[in-house]
């Protein structure tokens, strides 16, 4: 049928075409054309529309909720909810042309219907959950029309609408929570291991100090054994001596005369350093630079309590004021007998001051100081640097070899 009018009005067209002459077909055509096109509201599914209004929101809300959209009654439900403040939530919808809405929204069918029951359902959605609940796949459309709900049945809608988003808000929620819940379990196990890491530092830091406090302890005993040695010697040098030291006595205890011979030391020279001594030549056979070479060999045997270690560098700071400081004031180039760093650190141990006065030193008039002339110190530049570094060197070495 539908055919037949279509060839009834094409006959009619061309029969007009026909008729009239090809300038007015034109310019009806044209007048056809610029015919202003009708407006309307764009195009949504009058059934799902229909059923958000029957639910209670005002049909021009319901199809924006659409055109937002929405593709069932609880997405338009949020949607409404959500939107229900906005400004211009009532303001009402541009009309767009009728060719571009898709159509007048509606169609011959109204409904669409389960072929086996014979149901109504308003919109695919609700024949979509039907199928998956009943398992039925048989569908079509319908031009009869659902009857609409009452109003008891919209209110009941509307709150099973309500309660199911509820219901998934409080899931959401739920899952916040356990998530929630997670996060503080893992923080505290966070927490947890950074505690124990703390301590396990706290343990070993306080078995470093155990160890280093051994280690003092163990060097204190060693330091009373020399000195047990040291006052040992002097007893039998005394008996040797008809009661009298080769040293002298002052408020500050024994302290060595730093004018004594070395050969009354022999016993404290360990064993290997007397035995190389005894081999190599004479002090004045030797040049300057071996006999500050032999110094520093024997100050680095002396292994006790890190003697031989202290004494190269106190050797090294005399040689660097000399060198660094000497020519701006003259107390940099004398050393005095009685100070506390060179009674107890270099004139105990053989090679120190034979170091000394190899570099340039020599003994003040009334023999209470090493002096390094001016002159002497600006023509023996080049042997105070070389020294310099042999000491540092030494120094350095002694500290690596003696390392616990």
């Amino acid at each position: 049928r539908g055919r037949s009018k279509s060839f009834r009005a094409m006959s009619a067209v061309e029969m007009s075409e026909e008729s009239s002459g090809p300038g007015e077909a034109t310019e009806a055509s044209v007048a056809e054309e610029t015919k202003a096109e009708e407006m309307v509201l764009p195009a949504v599914d009058e059934a799902l529309l229909e059923k958000v209004v029957e639910m209670g929101f005002p049909e021009l809300r319901a199809r924006k909720a659409l055109m937002g959209g929405a593709k069932n009654a609880e997405a338009a439900l949020e949607w409404c909810l959500a939107h229900e403040g906005d400004a211009d939530i009532d303001e009402p919808i541009p009309l767009v042309p009728k060719s571009s809405s898709g159509g007048e929204g509606g169609g011959a069918a109204k409904s669409i219907k389960c072929v086996a029951t014979g149901r109504l359902f308003r919109s695919v959605e609700e024949a979509q959950a039907y199928a998956e609940k009943t398992g039925r796949t048989e569908f079509e459309e319908s031009t009869e029309e659902k009857k609409a709900l009452t109003e008891e049945e919209k209110k009941a809608k509307l709150a099973e609408l309500k309660a199911l988003a509820a219901r998934r808000r409080a899931e959401r929620e739920g899952l916040e929570k356990v998530e929630d819940v997670d996060r503080e379990k893992k923080r505290r196990e966070q927490g947890r291991e950074a505690l124990e890491t703390k301590e396990q530092l706290e343990r070993a830091q306080r078995q470093r100090e155990v160890d280093r406090m051994k280690r003092e302890k163990i060097a204190e005993k060693r330091e009373r054994e020399r000195l047990r040695a040291e006052i040992a010697k002097d007893k039998a040098e005394r008996r040797a001596r008809g009661g009298k030291l080769a040293g002298k006595l002052s408020t500050e205890g024994y302290s060595p005369s730093v004018d004594q011979n070395d050969a009354r030391r022999d016993d404290l020279v360990p064993p290997e350093a007397a035995a190389e001594q005894e081999r190599e030549p004479k002090r004045d056979d030797l040049r300057v630079e071996d006999k500050i070479d032999k110094a520093i060999a024997s100050l680095s045997r002396y292994k006790t309590a890190g003697d031989g270690g202290l004494a190269l560098k106190t050797l090294a700071a005399y040689v660097r004021n000399a060198l660094d400081k000497g020519d701006q004031d003259p107390k940099f180039l004398s050393i005095p007998l009685d100070g506390k760093a060179f009674r107890e650190r270099v004139a105990p141990l053989i090679g120190g001051v034979a170091l000394l006065k190899a570099v340039g030193f020599d003994k003040s008039p009334d023999g209470s100081l090493l002096t390094l002339s001016p002159d002497l110190r600006a023509a023996n530049l080049t042997l105070l640097r070389d020294t310099l570094d042999k000491l540092t060197a030494a120094h350095a070495a002694y500290l690596q070899a003696n390392a616990r």
